[in-house]
């Protein structure tokens, strides 16, 4: 465990750069025909190669992918030892072996999204484990948010899994949310991803540029309406708080804490891998530490704390499956190198 106490916790405002209006968001970028290419060729591999394939195709894919790409820049190679640690001759098993399989993975989840749109539909069959922690949280009456870490599974594979247990829960997202971050690709690709994952969801919150009151009146609701609240693990937002994590440090955004701290309601870690066996789980864990009568900044750092060390056990364990930008470029860095100062 490398992190510090909640009283080192830093926290401070969101980077100009990550609260961009609709104008300054390109119309289309190069990389989305890349995206759309990707499509194509994953749905038809849904269609064309038994399920038990995929993981193997996507292997080779990425290996292909990675054949015409540039080696890691120093800065993001550093990023990425914050994940799996320094040692000799691990640069060189991060080119030849991580790489493949942190974008394999990547690969198999969209594989698997687009499988849906097949002309026999294939439904994904994760397992859930822990829903009695989430049973338990819904009997207090005060609503639940489901803090879901950002694994590649997480998005269509979390939402089945509750959904097949009888969990409706809503979804706080952005309008990004998807294959894209460009304005067409916003319009035309995003609501393939999107479409997907409505069929295991309850509602859709999305906050669109600066616009949040009206946002934060519907979270407010869903929590004290006692409703289940997925809610990614990402650094943007409001406020962020950096703390130590593993060879470096991870910056999450609190403003789920905050909220969950408004409504008195319950967090429950959420983390949903792909075990050896090829099996996808959805974990819910129990519900994160709030000390009772501490103030609120305090009850958020002990949430934080408590939520790194857990997130830590499951990253050093499959830390391939871990998304995570290399770079910390227009400020979506979620892990550095370097711890901040305690």
């Amino acid at each position: 465990m490398t992190m510090g106490s909640s009283a080192k916790t830093v926290t401070h405002g969101l980077p100009p750069a990550t609260i961009s209006t609709e104008d300054a968001v390109p119309w289309l970028r190069g990389r989305d025909v890349f995206v759309m290419v990707l499509m194509v060729t994953f749905w038809l591999t849904s269609i064309c190669v038994p399920e038990r394939r995929w993981l193997s195709l996507a292997r080779w894919l990425a290996r292909r992918r990675l054949a015409s790409s540039a080696e890691l820049a120093p800065d993001e190679l550093e990023t990425v030892k914050v994940v799996v640690g320094h040692g000799e001759g691990k640069e060189d098993w991060i080119e030849k072996t991580f790489r493949r399989d942190w974008l394999a993975h990547k690969y198999l989840s969209w594989i698997q999204l687009l499988a849906c749109y097949r002309p026999w539909r294939w439904q994904p069959s994760p397992r859930l484990i822990g829903k009695q922690y989430l049973d338990d949280a819904l009997q207090r009456g005060r609503g639940v948010v489901l803090l879901t870490a950002n694994f590649a599974y997480k998005d269509l594979m979390t939402k089945a899994a509750l959904a097949k247990a009888g969990i409706w829960a809503s979804h706080l997202s952005r309008d990004s949310h998807g294959f894209a971050e460009s304005r067409l690709g916003k319009a035309l690709l995003n609501p393939v991803y999107v479409a997907i994952e409505r069929r295991y969801l309850r509602d859709r919150l999305v906050f669109r540029g600066m616009d949040t009151k009206a946002v934060n009146k519907r979270i407010l609701a869903e929590l004290r309406g006692n409703r289940p609240l997925l809610v990614t693990v990402t650094p943007l937002g409001r406020r962020t708080s950096r703390l130590p994590f593993l060879h470096g440090s991870i910056k999450i955004a609190t403003g789920a804490l905050n909220f969950a701290c408004k409504a008195e309601a319950s967090v429950l870690p959420v983390f949903t891998i792909q075990k050896p066996d090829g099996r996808v789980e959805t974990i819910i864990e129990h519900q994160l530490v709030r000390p009772t009568g501490a103030s609120h900044e305090d009850m958020i750092g002990s949430m934080l704390d408590d939520y790194v060390s857990r997130l830590e056990t499951y990253v050093a364990q499959y830390p391939e499956q871990f998304s995570f930008p290399t770079s910390g470029r227009h400020g979506l860095a979620l892990i550095e190198p370097k711890s901040v100062p305690v």
